[in-house]
């Protein structure tokens, strides 16, 4: 558990997506106290992911700006093949 403390700023996590492969990666965590911005960033560039079978590499960003102040918990998590391998817990302290 890391416990992280907040004044206005946002967090980011990363984590890698591998679909064709099963690797999974998402976060949870409280909808009404985060607004979040998702990106996706390719390995292959499209050309390569339209020529090549199994092309779908990447890494996911999440970015989350707290909206309320209080305790809040956000967890990592790792999978593959739709089960769940790790699960990291974040304790957010929005002052």
């Amino acid at each position: 558990m890391q416990v992280i403390k907040l004044n206005g700023d946002h967090l980011t996590f990363k984590g890698r997506v591998y679909g064709s492969v099963g690797i999974e990666y998402r976060i949870e965590y409280d909808k009404t106290a985060f607004q979040v911005e998702y990106n996706c960033e390719y390995v292959y560039s499209k050309e390569d992911r339209d020529m090549l079978d199994g092309a779908d590499d990447s890494t996911v960003t999440y970015e989350l700006t707290p909206l309320k102040k209080g305790l809040f918990d956000i967890y990592e998590v790792e999978g593959f093949r739709c089960q769940e391998t790790a699960r990291k817990k974040h304790t957010i302290i929005v002052i």
